[in-house]
């Protein structure tokens, strides 16, 4: 059985908190909505993870849609024996944050959800119930610019109250002890953290006082959630290869665009899709999309290491929300995106030996693996905070994936990636 069931938002989210488990030798496994079923979890790969997590794509759904998703996939686990779940969230607050928690809390069959939104090694961290990002308010940060979700609050608990009409109280690092109190009524538990000495010390707290069934946070509150939950751990073994390194790009956040600007800088040879690869449908079978793919695979034969990315900054990607092609709202426009995107790696895939495949972006992310297929995701390792190695069960593609969230990492990710990749 497994022990504890972690509901993300989008894959990528999935994965930096799939991988807190995993690299303490907590087997986990990884499904998209479509792959999963309480009905028929089984085979190996299931039957060994101690930790189920389950990508919802909710992140750019209407509030409702992602609060009522969140309901019914937690009640249908709590009838397949699911006791204790983990409700990922963003680290910068972004997406459906409000509502997905109170879905967690109407239906996860507990009075308590604490909820905990540091990742300190991120450098994010809240502080008397404000969130900060680089030392600078959530509000105030690159997120409040982000094209697509903006964050446009800092109080977590604002935050939350945009979207539910929830009760929530603000635990600060001088009264954890509250954190092991149970509430009488459903209560829904801020907790500030900036280290994670505090998140450490806070996790003793909700221990002594039994308040471990219902969590949430990011990747930073899932990190010591393997001793925290008791959860066995096993062996695992897996091979890397240095056979190539392709990194495919949608995510346009600023942070992600200067990592790129930086992997040219060290000598990644660069090709950039156009409006018309990335919406037109019927690009993926023209002519031109073979030429495209064909310099892609030479390139990956000639020099080992290519970027392909969806634009050069993030004006270009808001540029299409604010002027869309006709017909096309912003949620199609993801799929649209994704979709293209997922069909020209597997074409490139297809036309080239490639030991390693890098993605940037929770929505480019899920394009690509609906395209490989197979039965979920196993993380092996982290390479750096927010960016997990994996492999794909039974997919149409063999080597590793690389995941990493758009708004995370230095500066010199692909620079961690490639040393990682080619054992520097």
């Amino acid at each position: 059985m497994n022990k504890l069931l972690v509901i993300a938002d989008d894959f990528t989210g999935a994965m930096d908190t799939g991988v807190q488990f995993s690299k303490k030798g907590v087997p986990a496994l990884v499904l998209t909505m479509e792959q999963l079923s309480f009905d028929d979890i089984g085979g190996a790969d299931c039957d060994s993870a101690e930790v189920l997590v389950v990508d919802t794509e909710s992140r750019h759904l209407p509030a409702k849609e992602a609060r009522d998703l969140v309901v019914k996939i937690t009640l249908d686990a709590r009838a397949h024996g699911f006791r204790r779940f983990y409700k990922k969230t963003d680290s910068a607050l972004r997406g459906n944050i409000g509502s997905e928690l109170a879905g967690l809390l109407e239906a996860g069959g507990d009075v308590c959800l604490t909820f905990v939104p540091a990742f300190p090694k991120s450098r994010r961290v809240t502080r008397n119930g404000i969130h900060y990002i680089d030392g600078v308010e959530a509000a105030r940060s690159i997120f409040s610019k982000d094209p697509f979700t903006p964050v446009t609050r800092s109080s977590v608990a604002d935050i939350i109250h945009l979207q539910a009409d929830v009760p929530t109280e603000n635990i600060t690092s001088d009264a954890y002890e509250k954190a092991g109190l149970r509430p009488e009524k459903k209560a829904l538990r801020i907790l500030d953290a900036e280290s994670m000495e505090d998140i450490g010390a806070l996790g003793a707290h909700l221990k002594r006082g039994g308040n471990l069934n219902l969590l949430a946070g990011c990747a930073g509150f899932a990190e010591i959630l393997p001793e925290l939950l008791e959860l066995q751990k096993r062996e695992m073994k897996w091979e890397r290869s240095e056979s190539g390194l392709l990194v495919v790009a949608g995510s346009v956040n600023p942070i992600s665009i200067e990592q790129l600007a930086y992997g040219e800088s060290i000598g990644f040879s660069t090709f950039t899709l156009s409006l018309e690869q990335k919406l037109d449908a019927s690009y993926i079978n023209s002519p031109d999309c073979g030429n495209f793919v064909r310099g892609v695979t030479d390139e990956l034969k000639r020099s080992g290491r290519v970027i392909v990315k969806t634009a050069e900054d993030a004006a270009e990607a808001a540029l299409i929300e604010q002027c869309p092609p006709a017909g096309m709202d912003k949620n199609c426009i993801f799929r649209r995106v994704a979709e293209n995107i997922g069909l020209i790696t597997m074409k490139i895939l297809n036309e080239t030996q490639v030991g390693n495949l890098v993605v940037f972006g929770g929505d480019t992310l899920h394009g690509v693996l609906s395209k490989i297929g197979g039965g979920g995701v196993v993380p092996l390792a982290e390479i750096a905070p927010g960016v997990a190695a994996a492999k794909v069960i039974s997919g149409r593609y063999h080597g590793l994936v690389i995941t990493k969230s758009g708004g995370l990492g230095n500066q010199d990710v692909l620079q961690q990636i490639n040393d990682f990749v080619f054992k520097r």
